[in-house]
């Protein structure tokens, strides 16, 4: 049996341990100097990314030794097994590395803690903004920066700025473009940001309306989709069935567009 987690006192380990994060992206962000290495295909990752990597899995480990891990950069390559688990701390130490390796500050760091694909705590960090968001199963709202935070209200299609992002599996993009296309005359914008995390926790505070994406994982996701569901968003896959942190194919939006948004995206 494990030991249950008490929420509040690790949501205040992790807001500490994100900031520290932070300030070694921020230095490596600032100097410019950092090798980079290939994943395969267009991925690639650099020395940061391995680094804070490294320093959150050690800390998470020192404090929580019960726990389980899955991290973006020591994660097998089947993570299947990992469905089931509790107390899964599930870690991006730098998500938007494009973004970060090209001097655009749109990135973040993202830890959730899971039970069974249902996330039960995330905190996200943006540390070029110092924007810190957090949200916990058993507290009403979401947070950034201490502040409640909710999801936008926009109604109208004509009026909906709609994010979306492009999967580093090349073939799965053509979904992305299905979408745009089924969208592009409908809503009012439509960008891709370049970071999963900061870009949902942008709407869970209300600047953008939806999100889309074909090729997410847990680490993209564990943190950012309970901010969401708590500033009251509304999650589903891309065909409006259940969604959960171990499904690539995600759609967010603030609740009042899901269904018509979704009518649009679905449409042959």
């Amino acid at each position: 049996m494990h030991t249950p987690i008490s929420l509040l006192d690790a949501k205040e380990f992790l807001v500490k341990l994100v900031q520290e994060a932070g300030e070694v992206l921020c230095k490596y962000f600032d100097s410019g100097s950092f090798t980079q290495k290939s994943k395969g295909g267009v991925d690639f990752l650099t020395q940061a990314d391995e680094e804070v990597d490294a320093i959150l899995l050690k800390r998470l480990k020192e404090k929580y030794p019960q726990g389980n891990f899955l991290t973006e950069e020591t994660a097998p390559e089947d993570y299947s097994s990992l469905k089931e688990l509790d107390n899964l701390w599930v870690v991006d130490p730098l998500d938007g590395t494009a973004n970060f390796s090209r001097k655009s500050p749109n990135f973040a760091i993202s830890i959730g803690l899971v039970d069974k694909g249902k996330s039960k705590l995330g905190v996200v960090y943006v540390p070029m903004t110092k924007n810190l968001y957090y949200a916990m199963e058993d507290q009403e709202n979401a947070y950034l920066n201490e502040q409640p935070i909710h999801v936008s209200s926009t109604e109208s299609l004509g009026e909906l700025v709609v994010a979306v992002d492009w999967p580093w599996k090349l073939e799965k993009r053509l979904q992305v473009v299905e979408w745009i296309k089924n969208m592009s005359m409908s809503v009012r914008q439509i960008k891709a940001m370049g970071s999963a995390v900061a870009d949902l926790a942008s709407l869970a505070e209300g600047r953008v309306d939806a999100y889309l994406h074909s090729g997410l994982k847990p680490w993209d996701v564990a943190a950012s989709s309970l901010i969401i569901e708590k500033a009251g968003g509304k999650i589903t896959s891309s065909n409006g069935n259940q969604w959960n942190v171990f499904q690539p194919d995600i759609f967010v939006s603030n609740g009042k567009v899901h269904e018509p948004l979704l009518d649009l995206i679905t449409k042959k």
